[in-house]
């Protein structure tokens, strides 16, 4: 055993020889404006129809930022050129015998060991292994229930990679044994395991995700995942790119090209998994919710193979369509209740002016009125839970048609929307009936914005706006945290909402007569001078529409207005047909 090891690595050194990395040094292309670096790489992502796809798109697209970076910030005309090797051990080795600008894509690990023979960049993404199983396994649900399913059965792995460290430390953990069978990349683990019964293996987070959404015949175990430093670029220690690699992956568009690129390969969701993991030292329970929803969208093509084989199609699309018709009565009711507030409220306020005897009448309707909008608001929270428990019923008990798991998706986008309209109402209805709890407190003004800018990056980055910030130091305000909080969200997001591609929305705060002026401008339509006339009103749809189709039920800026006037503010605006809108909200500084 030991001699074919011996004879092994001979053989892998040997073939590595041939090879001659000569990317051109960093200090040579600043003298001649021009060079040439080179990239080494392995595909590692699960084999699909573009070879260049998830991971391996990922890093391609980063380096090709990488370069761009450099050749406009120092007027240089560098090429990138694109090599691929026989294996991830090569691309390795390479790197590690290269100079200049040899660097080296393949998913890999940030470890302490290879950092005495490597260079690495800032990480790109989130370095998270899972554990999954052939889907014939069964999901552990104790410690002890994983350690007998796995126990001598067949893993799958690859040879001197973080992935096969971590079955080495499961099995010394559970004190189990079972071989391990070696594959060339993490698309070949997630191909083999599939295949063969009574496998698993540690895959990254990235291409289960990929392997999840083609279907792939793996289940996820819940146990013992793994979260190291991160994955990154690297290149060759005696190389002197460090200082031009630093400048770009230490840089602010570095992290903007990230967010863009790993959304653009892996959609929205999976890039929020991947960033609130990069961010938690593990898999949090949030992040466990949206995997199974992952999951269990390959559960319903399982389930659509066997309903088709049953022939029970026409009655499930049958009962999922008798659901939507329901969602939409409901929703249907929503909206007349609301039309129906709005002229309530406006009879109400003509009926006083013309006889104040009939004053208690009016006031006890009004109440009436605003108990039945509770008493509804709240119990449309029991049907729609009803119909949300109904579709998982049928996804553990049936099997769905093409149609009927097209409908499926749609009650669950609808139940949505119906949850945001029942908080949006419960919200007016508690200023409007004296409920609203003002609780005015000290704090700092900055530290809000900052925490809305971060839970508004992902929109504005799907559809490529910028915000931008001008905060002046130490903006202290006296009002009530919560309440400050949803003003300002309610505005920065109503500015992405209604603002074009590629645009930018600015957030600036400055001191102002005792008072602090938060202003929020986007490069939106504007406001006709019709529109201005119902700005503040509720339940307005404005001539304005959402540029991407978002939902707007015309309640967001009565909330902004109610709001900071019940806290001692006030709400003031600019516009400008075709350039966009300004919106200040103004609050009380602290007294001395």
């Amino acid at each position: 055993m030991r001699f074919r090891r011996l004879l092994y690595v001979l053989l892998f050194f040997i073939s590595f020889g041939e090879v001659t990395a000569n990317g051109d040094n960093w200090s040579d292309i600043l003298k001649q404006k021009k060079g040439t670096v080179e990239f080494y790489w392995y595909p590692n992502n699960v084999i699909i129809e573009n070879s260049l796809d998830i991971i391996d798109g990922i890093e391609h697209d980063l380096a090709v930022s990488f370069i761009d970076y450099l050749n406009e910030k120092y007027d240089l005309s560098i090429e990138l050129k694109w090599i691929e090797t026989d294996g991830f051990e090569e691309v390795i080795q390479i790197v590690r015998e290269g100079t200049g600008g040899t660097f080296g894509a393949s998913s890999i690990s940030i470890t302490k060991k290879r950092s005495e023979y490597l260079n690495f960049t800032s990480p790109y993404m989130a370095d998270v292994a899972v554990l999954i199983s052939n889907a014939n396994m069964p999901i552990a649900l104790s410690i002890d229930e994983l350690r007998s399913i796995l126990q001598n059965n067949t893993a799958i792995s690859i040879t001197n990679t973080t992935l096969v460290e971590a079955l080495n430390e499961l099995k010394r953990k559970l004190n189990i044994d079972f071989t391990i069978d070696y594959v060339k990349n993490s698309g070949n683990i997630i191909d083999k395991i599939s295949q063969v019964p009574n496998s698993f293996g540690y895959v990254d987070i990235a291409n289960f995700l990929v392997a999840v959404d083609n279907n792939t015949n793996v289940k996820r175990q819940f146990f013992m995942p793994i979260k190291l430093e991160g994955l990154a670029l690297v290149f060759s220690k005696g190389s002197d790119w460090k200082v031009p690699v630093d400048d770009y992956f230490n840089s602010d568009q570095f992290q903007k090209d990230k967010q863009v690129i790993i959304t653009r390969y892996l959609g929205s969701n999976a890039s929020q998994i991947i960033d609130r993991i990069s961010k938690s030292a593990e898999i949090g329970p949030l992040e466990e919710i949206v995997l199974s929803n992952r999951e269990k969208e390959a559960q319903y093509e399982r389930l659509l193979e066997a309903s088709r084989r049953d022939q029970n199609s026409e009655i499930l699309t049958l009962v999922l369509a008798s659901i939507i018709i329901v969602v939409l009565i409901v929703l249907g009711l929503l909206f007349a209740l609301y039309r129906v507030k709005s002229k309530n409220n406006a009879r109400l306020r003509a009926q006083r002016k013309l006889a104040e005897d009939a004053n208690e009448q009016l006031r006890m309707l009004n109440e009436e009125k605003n108990s039945l909008i509770q008493i509804l608001a709240h119990d449309l929270r029991s049907p729609l839970s009803n119909i949300l428990n109904g579709s998982q019923i049928i996804e553990s008990s049936e099997k769905l048609s093409d149609q009927g798991n097209r409908l499926l998706g749609f009650i669950l986008e609808s139940s949505e929307r119906m949850r945001s309209m029942i908080d949006k109402v419960l919200d007016v209805d508690a200023i409007e009936t004296g409920k609203l709890n003002i609780k005015n407190e000290v704090f700092d003004m900055n530290e809000i914005i900052d925490q809305i800018v971060k839970q508004n990056a992902t929109k504005a980055s799907d559809k490529f706006i910028n915000i931008r910030t001008d905060l002046a130091d130490d903006l202290k305000v006296r009002a009530d945290k919560v309440y400050s909080q949803q003003v300002i969200e309610n505005l920065v997001s109503n500015a992405i909402k209604y603002s074009p591609i590629n645009s930018e929305v600015e957030i600036l705060a400055r001191p102002e007569n005792n008072m602090v002026r938060i202003s929020v401008a986007d490069q939106g339509p504007g406001l006709t001078p019709d529109d201005q006339k119902k700005l503040f009103r509720k339940y307005q749809q404005l001539s304005a529409k959402p540029t991407k189709g978002e939902m707007s039920i015309g309640l967001g800026l009565s909330i902004v207005k109610l709001f900071t006037e019940r806290m001692g503010g006030k709400v003031a605006y600019e516009t400008e047909v075709n350039k966009g809108t300004t919106f200040h909200v103004y609050l009380r500084q602290p007294a001395d």
